[in-house]
């Protein structure tokens, strides 16, 4: 995994009042998690948005007061209208400790299937996995090359040593066979069926 380091403020007023003015100021507001404590932070918002408005994982090194704490986020929570980023969580790394964090993942190869007229859909751009985050990869590769039209890959097709956690039914991609392929396709066996009837 990649690794960023960002500057942060302790947060000591944890009133709604002052967390709206914080906001306001172009702050975000946060919480760092290690063992048994849990402190309040802040961040600039433009920070924020550079290890979440992203496709890449970061282990983020946290800096407080001159002391940096290695983390990653486990949990942000955005305006359900704007999508603005309102809270973060991050969990403080311990050496050795694995952790579930998400991956993105990178299609590689072009489908049968697209060849043949198709359109490759993604359906998921990331997935969970739990690892000792300095071990894990910046993403996980896709290989979508042996794909035709309709099939799909699975989490469970994918061969890798990583311990996935995300549900190994859910597709990552599949090839969508377009409307006016679909009706070529239906014409050509009614022809042939035609052809077939009288032949007889």
């Amino acid at each position: 995994m990649k690794t960023t380091s960002i500057p942060a403020q302790p947060r000591t007023d944890l009133s709604k009042a002052a967390t709206k003015q914080l906001r306001r100021d172009g702050k975000v507001p946060a919480v760092l998690y290690g063992g048994n404590t849990a402190n309040s932070i802040m961040l600039d918002y433009a920070t924020a948005k550079t290890i979440l408005f992203t496709q890449e994982t970061y282990i983020v090194q946290i800096e407080v007061d001159g002391k940096v704490s290695p983390s990653v986020v486990r949990e942000a929570q955005y305006h359900p209208v704007t999508d603005k980023i309102l809270h973060i969580d991050f969990l403080q790394l311990a050496e050795g400790q694995a952790v579930e964090v998400v991956l993105p993942l990178k299609m590689v190869g072009t489908p049968k299937g697209v060849i043949k007229g198709g359109r490759l859909m993604p359906k998921l751009r990331k997935l969970k996995v739990k690892g000792i985050p300095s071990e894990l990869p910046e993403f996980i590769e896709v290989n979508v090359s042996a794909l035709e039209l309709g099939q799909s890959i699975k989490v469970g097709d994918l061969k890798t040593d990583l311990n996935i956690t995300s549900s190994l039914s859910a597709a990552i991609a599949g090839v969508e066979i377009p409307r006016a392929l679909r009706s070529a396709t239906s014409t050509d066996d009614e022809d042939e069926e035609t052809e077939e009837t009288t032949e007889e």
